[in-house]
């Protein structure tokens, strides 16, 4: 398939926009004579680089120039050594820790040396805060390790420019060069000047014959003596380089006439910190700054005259002392042969044994700005004295946004949605709980116990580290090396054994991994994880596809064939799609207690590539007929949720989410990232998940149609005389990267010099993600990321993670209360912590947090998700409509044309839609009061008692009168139609809440509505009498109660008396899942309207248990009415639900014993503890029967103790 070249790529002249993998890309691509290969493997943080490749895949293949995936980095890098053999150029990327991988191969090829002709860079993507790499990166050392000259871009001009710079000194010292970028460089960005494009002469539409009897067999072939001559010619071929460094002018002396005092050597981003940190302090271009672009190896003659010129030397790099260790080994041997003082050097230690520059992770420009003034008072500068005011101001901004000290939830990655390692993991954690069940496995077995062993791997499978699923993951050495993990262990242990692997690692390098297991005689089961991409870096093509990165085709490799291959079939391989959890987990048992090495490919499509497909489809379909016909959600109906959480610690879903309710927080699934694959349900955990069909025969009527959005007032435009910044926080998958495109192209539209820096890396796997947006007016000039207290906007499209980005604990602090304006989306999205119910986020703490840091007047938050989802049915379009608050609120200095104009360059596909969540946003500033409604009760305000009764009673009219005239309100007027009398039981209802409520007319409001809200229940599920027997308990408890203690014992009561009289039984789950409150929501949440042709099913598969076996059971809609209308075999089945009856009536004697005891005092906490413990009663069958022997087992011993204490007590009075 044919695909459009992006014209940025294609233009010669003027200024554009780049990310840094796409600089790396244009920079290849001005390259003088071009590049003939590009070729490595993806990781963070220059995956994307691939990405490119592949969106220009007709470009490459017109101008015949190679690009494809290695299998693993050594392969790219002897890929590009077998390059060397002509006059061709190479580029090579990969991460940091592919240099470890490709180590070997570059040994060889860089001493060997590229062709006269030719050439070859290495890009190594380094990770300075270890924010996406699993060991501290930084590759300067092994490039040194491996004789690489180290090529170090600062901007994002340079990342473009040194791709050529990086041939020329490759070509010009017969040597590899080893081409450093950073994270924020490769995921960052910003404006650049573009140049023309070369493209090789000889190409692959054009090649040629190679001529073996001219080839340099004794400089290109070595083994010893060769190598040791080639190595005796390195110095010669350095020297080469530092001409060719000098010819370039590359490492270049920024002097100031007449100071000798200070000279400061940095690189890379370092440069960028110092410059933006002495423009800070009011000293730039006061200190002579030496900018090292070539920072390995140094040349002795540039340094040695500044050793002597200079009283201090100052060295500021990122992570361990490279550059200050190879500028101190010159400063000795220059001191050995010169008379006279030379530099004092710094960098890491400061005078009076004081630190310096931190050794671990990374820098910005705040660090800097901490230090400098430190050191420049340490040696007694008169600058310190000069900048006195500047750096005490930068000095209390740096205090100011240390303040703020907020312990704030971790939020760590997970799986995608649809994810197909969930099934395997949520059955894995399965499986291993009950190997480890002796019962378990003599039942089933006919064995022991066994405690599993997982060996960990590097893929997206690496997220097992971390819960729910950190019981399958116990170590980690590297990628495709988790076998090899396990036969360190292996003779020595009689556990059985399992790694997981994806299908990328298995290529890159894992069947060896899988022979070395055979060769070792190993009891080990691979879990090859087989999903077609390389997901964990964008989705990469692997060769088990007929298509590679450019989309040419190509043999397809079969994973069993090249196992049977290479173990001779002496390992078993077994194929299975794990969203079939039977057979799976069936299949996982027998394979993990077979003997020996054994192979079970998980096989199941990425869930992001289908997703994306179905997406495809659905628009497609919606731009043919205007809407789709079919759509099937998942749904979770909240009154049948128990909260258990099974669901939750068993898949650690992201779509799945927690929901207030009147019963208290209710799992829900988020319809936003939710997509329905099912993993959840799967678990069998409880009957509350169903499928949701909505068919359609027309157009859906848009959500919030009556909003008109013309007449928006103009924003006058305030345009930036000074350097802006914006700071965007939120989750993987909210857009943040799409939202900080559009500001990138507005601001570029606008004339600014746009400068950028996203975090990826987890992005999509519901991490902490965030951008970074300046803009500089003409002539200034800024580092392109924030400093403390910098930004001038922070937009949070999360509460917690906007938090995060101001918090004195973390690394960005970027608020002040003196500059920066807020607008934040306080509809916060859980962690996985919060969906195990392990962690709470409160809301109103973290928006008091964000204020404190805000300027006055200048902070501004709403529940921007619920309003788009109530508008727009997800809340996906939260990231443009917030851009449309910040705008209408002058905080983005740019026109309303060119952030349309970013919108629609961004967001081709769906501008129009894009574009009224952009002026819904301007709206929601200038018109607040039409949105009110939209926001439901939260911003209506709470729901009264009166009408909550008056809900409940028109619902149990409806068992008479029928939906239609029970639910029919007073109109007035002559035409109108009045209210149709209560029948007997809504007005027994009333009069039992009423009397109840006057009786325990001290209770709060809130416990009143809870108490209405359960009898309404309890008669549903029982009848008036049933639900009187709760009402006099209540009432007793009451007048036992005390408000000293503000009746907590009876609130606990209202709750838990409750939740225990309302068995859910099969009777009652039907009534829940088919009365009429739950078809009213249900139509609302997915937009289903009947008279518009509308039409709602539901899909559900029950597990009841028989004989002690589960069975799954897929049950018509309508069976349910049947069902629920069968309750009166509750009376008439012997023994039923025995046990929950038997511990209701537990419970019920636990709460009359209060009312007799009436405890007081101390006592008074011990007996509400006793009431309180049902409440981690929840759960279906054997997950609620071990919580409830636990719940009164707790309450008697907290009983016990008190009768003792009691006993002691009086023994002592008498």
């Amino acid at each position: 398939m044919s695909k459009k070249i992006p014209s940025r790529f294609l233009r010669e002249s003027g200024t554009e926009a780049f990310n840094g993998n796409e600089l790396l890309f244009k920079g290849a691509l001005e390259t003088e004579g071009g590049v003939h290969l590009m070729t490595g493997y993806p990781g963070s943080p220059v995956a994307t680089f691939f990405d490119v490749l592949a969106d220009c895949s007709d470009l490459l293949k017109e101008r015949g120039i190679e690009a494809r995936l290695a299998n693993n980095e050594a392969l790219a890098v002897a890929a590009a050594n077998g390059l060397q053999m002509g006059p061709l150029r190479a580029l090579v990327v990969f991460k940091s820790v592919g240099l470890h991988v490709a180590s070997d191969a570059l040994a060889l090829g860089n001493l060997a040396g590229p062709h006269p002709e030719g050439g070859t860079v290495i890009v190594v993507g380094d990770d300075p805060w270890s924010e996406s790499t699993q060991v501290p990166a930084d590759s300067r050392f092994l490039a040194r390790h491996l004789f690489l000259p180290v090529l170090e871009p600062s901007t994002p001009q340079e990342i473009k420019d040194f791709v050529n710079v990086g041939f020329q000194l490759s070509r010009a010292a017969d040597l590899y060069v080893g081409y450093l970028i950073t994270t924020t460089l490769a995921d960052g960005g910003g404006s650049v000047v573009c140049r023309p494009n070369h493209y090789p002469l000889t190409n692959t539409n054009h090649p040629y014959e190679l001529q073996t009897y001219n080839l340099d067999l004794a400089n290109k072939v070595l083994l010893p003596p060769r190598t040791g001559r080639r190595e005796l010619e390195l110095p010669e071929r350095f020297e080469r380089l530092h001409r060719e460094v000098d010819r370039l002018g590359l490492n270049r002396l920024h002097d100031v006439s007449g100071v000798d005092e200070l000279l400061i050597i940095t690189s890379g981003l370092a440069y960028q910190y110092v410059r933006q940190a002495l423009s800070d302090i009011g000293l730039d271009k006061r200190i002579p700054i030496l900018k090292l672009a070539v920072t390995y190896p140094l040349n002795r003659r540039r340094i040695e005259p500044l050793l002597a010129r200079f009283k201090h030397i100052l060295v500021v790099e990122e992570r361990r002392s490279f550059i200050e260790d190879q500028v101190a080994e010159i400063a000795i041997r220059f001191s050995q042969s010169r008379q006279g003082p030379i530099a004092s050097l710094w960098g890491k230690q400061f005078p009076k044994e004081s630190s310096g520059f931190p050794s671990a992770l990374g820098l910005n420009a705040s660090i800097v700005v901490d230090r400098l003034p430190r050191f420049l008072r340490a040696i007694d500068s008169p600058l310190a004295r000069v900048a006195a005011k500047d750096i005490d101001s930068e000095l209390s901004i740096i205090s100011r946004t240390s303040r703020l000290e907020e312990d704030l939830s971790a939020r760590t990655p997970t799986f995608c949605p649809g994810c197909p390692h969930r099934d395997s993991a949520s059955v894995l954690l399965q499986i291993k709980r009950q190997f480890a069940d002796e019962a378990y496995m003599r039942r089933r077995h006919g064995c022991g116990a066994i405690d599993l062993v997982f060996h960990g791997d590097t893929g997206c499978y690496t997220m097992l580290m971390f819960e729910p699923n950190t019981p399958l993951m116990h170590n980690y050495s590297g990628m495709g090396l988790g076998g090899g993990t396990g036969s360190g262990i292996d003779p020595f242990i009689t556990n059985k054994q399992v790694v997981f692997m994806g299908d990328s690692t298995f290529f890159h390098s894992g069947i060896t991994a899988i022979s070395n297991s055979i060769t070792g005689r190993q009891d080990i089961t691979y879990i090859i994880l087989a999903n077609d991409t390389t997901a964990m870096t964008g989705h990469q093509p692997l060769p088990t596809l007929s298509q590679d990165l450019l989309d040419r085709p190509i043999p397809a490799q079969e994973i069993e064939n090249i196992v049977a291959a290479v173990t001779g079939r002496a390992c078993p391989v077994t194929r299975v799609n794990p969203e079939d959890r039977k057979a799976y987990r069936r299949t996982l048992e027998q394979t993990i207690l077979a003997d020996g090495v054994k192979v079970l490919i998980a096989d199941k499509e990425c869930g992001i590539t289908f997703h994306r497909k179905r997406m495809r489809a659905e628009r497609a379909e919606q731009s043919k007929i205007g809407f789709v016909r079919r759509q099937v959600q998942m749904n979770v109906t909240p009154e049948v949720c128990e909260y258990c959480l099974e669901c939750t610690n068993n898949t650690g879903c992201p779509g799945l989410t927690v929901v207030s309710t009147d019963y208290g927080p209710k799992i829900q699934t988020d319809l936003s990232w939710c997509v329905n694959d099912g993993a959840c349900a799967r678990v069998d955990a409880c009957p509350s998940f169903e499928e949701v069909i909505i068919t359609r025969r027309r157009p859906p009527t848009p959500r919030g149609h009556k909003i008109m959005l013309e007449d928006i007032p103009d924003v006058p435009v305030r345009r930036s005389e000074r350097v802006w910044r914006a700071w965007l926080a939120g989750v993987g998958g909210m857009g943040i990267g799409t939202a900080a495109s559009i500001l990138v192209v507005a601001g570029q539209h606008e004339g600014y010099s746009v400068q950028f820096s996203d975090k990826k890396g987890l992005a999509i796997r519901n991490g902490s993600v965030y951008s970074q947006i300046i803009f500089s007016p003409t002539g200034q000039s800024a580092g392109m990321t924030l400093g403390y207290g910098k930004a001038d906007l922070l937009i949070g499209l999360d509460p917690l993670e906007a938090v995060r980005a101001v918090n004195a604990k973390e690394k960005f602090r970027v608020a002040d209360p003196e500059r920066t304006a807020t607008v934040v989306n306080t509809d916060a999205s859980p962690t996985i912590r919060m969906l195990l119910g392990q962690d709470s986020i409160n809301v109103e703490r973290l928006e008091a947090a964000l204020r404190q840091v805000s300027r006055p007047g200048m902070y501004f938050s709403a529940r921007i998700t619920s309003l788009c989802e109530r508008i727009f049915g997800t809340k996906l379009y939260a990231n443009i409509t917030m851009l449309g608050v910040a705008y209408q609120r002058g905080l983005i200095p740019v026109s309303l044309e060119s952030l349309k104009e970013g919108i629609r360059q961004t967001i081709r596909a769906d501008f129009k839609k894009n574009l009224r969540a952009f002026d819904v946003g301007r709206k929601l500033v200038s018109r607040p009061d039409l949105f009110a409604d939209l926001f439901g009760e939260q911003q209506a305000g709470p729901r009264t008692l009166a009408r909550t009764v008056r809900e409940k009673a028109a619902y149990l009219n409806m068992r008479r009168l029928g939906k239609r005239r029970a639910l029919r309100g007073d109109r007035p007027g002559v035409g109108g139609r009045r209210r149709l009398p209560d029948t007997k039981l809504a007005r027994a209802y009333k009069h039992m809440v009423f009397t109840t409520l006057r009786a325990c007319r001290e209770l709060d409001r809130e416990s009143m509505s809870d108490l209405a809200i359960r009898i309404y229940d309890l008669i549903e599920w029982g009848g008036l009498r049933y639900a009187r027997r709760y009402v006099e308990r209540i009432r007793r408890t009451f007048l036992a109660d005390s408000e000293t203690h503000g009746f907590a014992a009876t609130r606990a009561v209202i709750w838990n008396l409750a939740k225990l009289m309302l068995i859910k039984d099969e009777f009652c789950v039907a009534h829940l899942l088919t009365r009429f409150e739950k078809l009213r929501r249900d139509r609302q949440r997915y937009n289903v309207n009947p008279a518009n042709g509308d039409r709602i099913r539901y899909r559900r598969t029950f597990h009841p248990r028989f004989f002690g076996r589960q069975v799954d059971i897929r049950t018509p809609h309508w069976t349910l009415y049947v069902l629920r209308n069968l309750r009166f075999l509750r009376r008439v089945i012997p023994r039923w639900r025995h046990e929950e009856r038997l511990f209701l009536a537990w419970y019920e004697r636990l709460v009359d014993g209060l009312a007799h005891i009436q405890p007081a005092g101390d006592d008074y906490g011990v007996y509400l503890e006793a009431l309180r413990t049902v409440e981690s009663v929840t759960g279906y069958a054997e997950i609620r029967r071990p919580k409830m022997e636990a719940a009164r087992s707790k309450a008697e011993q907290l009983l016990a103790d008190l009768r003792h204490a009691q006993q002691r007590r009086l023994t002592s009075a008498g």
